[in-house]
C-alpha cells in the first residue's frame, strides 16, 4: 500500500479512531481523548477523571461523538470540539464488565451484555427499540466481546476467543466467522480491516476470505479505515495509506 501520511504520536495511547472528515482521535492509557483535524492540527482534548476506563468513542457521527464508560454506566455525547452535549446515566440496566455499545445509524445504540445474553437496541432515553433472540439457543460458548460497530445493515461484534459474530438489525443472530485474536475491526465498503500478531488484514465480509496487506517494514496494532484510507497505529506513529488495490 501507498504510505501518503505519517504522524508521530506525542504520548502512549491504548487506541485511536479516525472519523469521515478525517479528524483522528487519540484514547490515551491515562483516559484521555485529544483530538486532531486532517492535518495533524490539535484540536481539544477531554478528560473525566472520575468515570474510570473509557472503554469506547463512536465518531461514526463526527458532530456527536459517543464516548462509553463501563466502570460507572455512562455514556457522554461530545461536539465536535469535545464540549460535552449530554450524559446519559445507563446504572439502571445493571451491566456487566463485558458489555459494549456502538451508536447506531438511526441515532440509537447497540448494546450487548453478557447478563441478558442478546443484543438490544435502546433509545438514549432507555426504551428498548430492538430486542434480539436469547443467544443461548444459537451460542454455546460465553461470550467476552472486545468491540460492536454496525456496519452495512449488519451489526458485528468481536470475541478474540470466538470469532466475528454477525447480527442483523432485529439483533437477530446469524454466523460466527472464525476469526481469532482479533480486539478490534473498523468497516469500508464490503470489508472488513483488523491486526492479528503485528499484520493487517482485509476480510470479504460476504465471502468469508482474508487477505494480509503490505505495510512495508511497520508492525500494526490497530487500523482504522474511511474513504481517504487506512490509517494504522503501528508503535509511536499513525501511518496514513492509500487504500488497496481490490482482487
Amino acid at each position: 500500500m501507498l504510505l501518503q501520511r505519517s504522524y508521530v504520536l506525542e504520548q502512549p495511547i491504548q487506541y485511536f479512531a479516525v472519523d469521515n472528515l478525517g479528524a483522528y482521535y487519540l484514547i490515551t492509557r491515562r483516559n484521555e481523548l485529544i483530538k486532531y483535524d486532517e492535518k495533524g492540527q490539535w484540536v481539544g482534548n477531554q478528560r473525566e477523571q472520575v468515570l474510570g476506563q473509557l472503554r469506547h468513542v463512536d465518531v461514526f457521527n463526527p458532530l456527536q461523538l459517543l464516548l462509553f464508560y463501563p466502570e460507572v454506566s455512562v455514556l457522554l455525547q461530545l461536539d465536535n470540539m469535545l464540549y460535552q452535549t449530554n450524559r446519559f446515566e445507563i446504572a439502571g440496566l445493571q451491566l456487566s464488565n463485558q458489555s459494549q455499545v456502538c451508536r447506531s445509524f438511526d441515532n440509537n445504540f447497540w448494546l450487548y451484555d453478557e447478563r441478558s445474553f442478546r443484543l438490544r437496541k435502546l433509545a438514549f432515553d432507555l426504551r428498548t427499540v430492538v430486542e434480539g433472540e436469547w443467544l443461548q439457543n444459537e451460542i454455546s460458548e460465553i461470550l467476552a466481546p472486545s468491540y460492536m460497530a454496525e456496519h452495512a445493515e449488519r451489526v458485528y461484534l468481536t470475541d478474540p476467543k470466538v470469532g466475528l459474530l454477525v447480527f442483523d438489525l432485529y439483533g437477530r443472530y446469524l454466523k460466527t466467522m472464525p476469526e481469532l485474536g482479533i480486539e478490534r475491526m473498523d468497516f469500508w465498503g464490503e470489508h472488513a480491516y483488523f491486526v492479528r500478531s503485528g499484520v493487517v488484514w482485509r476480510l470479504h465480509l460476504r465471502e468469508g476470505t482474508a487477505e494480509p496487506l503490505a505495510i512495508g517494514k511497520y508492525t500494526a496494532k490497530m487500523v482504522r479505515v474511511n474513504q481517504r484510507g487506512l490509517y494504522v497505529w503501528a508503535g509511536n506513529q499513525l501511518l496514513q495509506f492509500a487504500h488497496p488495490a481490490k482482487r
